[in-house]
């Protein structure tokens, strides 16, 4: 294999010089902390740092013009092979500092390139993270009011484009006021809360829950009929009903409440925006109002 090919791929390739001897001996030189003072075989030349007259010289480059006229490199080549040969391993050695400086630098380019993976990920994630707090309720852990009308807008959109259909459930917690009133807003948001938790827990995956303000609640339910939507306000409603809610009196007693909530369930017709389906949930929310509370109406149900 030629002698550059070998140099490529095996950097111990060199021209074996018997002439070369040590600058130190030949120059008497007692500098110590010269970088090659006391070492054999090495080409002072190729060195930076090294001295020469008392003065630090540079790199190779800087000082290789000078270093090829001076006695310890023409010693070292007495004839034409020689002088080829140490030009050779100039060559050779310029080729592996290159390689070096190359491979040194493709490792930190690697190595910015992760940090700067690794860092775009957490960005990502810290986006991620104040998106999902921007459209979420702090109290209950749901989606706030102003998410609510943009999954609506979507979940129109989508029906408008094929044969597909969504139902809303609008849920209100009875009597909320009194309860506030009576016990404070520390136990009021208790109750809100827990309502959030029972809400969760029976969502299916592409549903998604909301508080839509105050005490009332709206839950989206994706490729649902009414029928189905109402079996899942009823679980909805009898989860809620059946959690108890210690409060402490400031007589130093306390008490056990529960709390209710009135569903209105509707589902998306052909006509439908956001709005009128919300307006159509509403309507028979409040018609559960006013028939009892604690009990889920039907937006049909309502004109019976």
């Amino acid at each position: 294999m030629p002698v550059f090919e070998q140099a490529i791929a095996n950097d111990s390739v060199i021209f074996e010089n018997p002439h070369l001897q040590n600058c130190r001996e030949q120059k008497q030189c007692e500098k110590k902390d010269c970088p090659i003072f006391n070492q054999k075989h090495q080409r002072c030349w190729q060195v930076a740092g090294t001295y020469c007259g008392g003065k630090i010289q540079g790199s190779f480059v800087e000082k290789y013009s000078s270093c090829v006229a001076c006695d310890v490199f023409r010693n070292a080549c007495p004839t034409i092979v020689e002088e080829l040969g140490e030009h050779l391993n100039n060559m050779l050695f310029l080729l592996r500092k290159q390689k070096f400086r190359t491979l040194e630098d493709i490792r930190k380019i690697e190595y910015l390139n992760r940090e700067l993976t690794t860092s775009l990920e957490s960005l990502d994630a810290k986006n991620r993270e104040i998106q999902e707090l921007v459209i979420t309720d702090k109290l209950t852990g749901l989606y706030n009011r102003h998410y609510l009308f943009t999954v609506m807008e979507d979940e129109v959109s989508r029906c408008s484009r094929g044969k597909y259909t969504f139902s809303l459930l609008l849920l209100d917690v009875d009597n909320f006021k009194f309860f506030n009133d009576t016990y404070g807003h520390p136990e009021g948001d208790k109750v809100l809360a827990a309502l959030g938790r029972v809400l969760k827990e029976t969502l299916r995956k592409s549903d998604r829950a909301f508080r839509y303000g105050g005490e009332e609640f709206v839950v989206v339910l994706p490729d649902t009929d009414i029928t189905i939507a109402y079996i899942i306000a009823e679980r909805m409603r009898r989860g809620f009903r059946d959690m108890r809610f210690p409060v402490e009196l400031g007589t130093g007693g306390s008490v056990v409440e529960t709390r209710t909530v009135s569903v209105g369930v509707a589902a998306h017709e052909a006509e439908c925006d956001a709005y009128s389906l919300l307006a159509r949930a509403d309507e028979a929310m409040y018609r559960a109002k006013s028939q009892g509370k604690d009990q889920t109406i039907r937006y049909g149900e309502t004109h019976l």
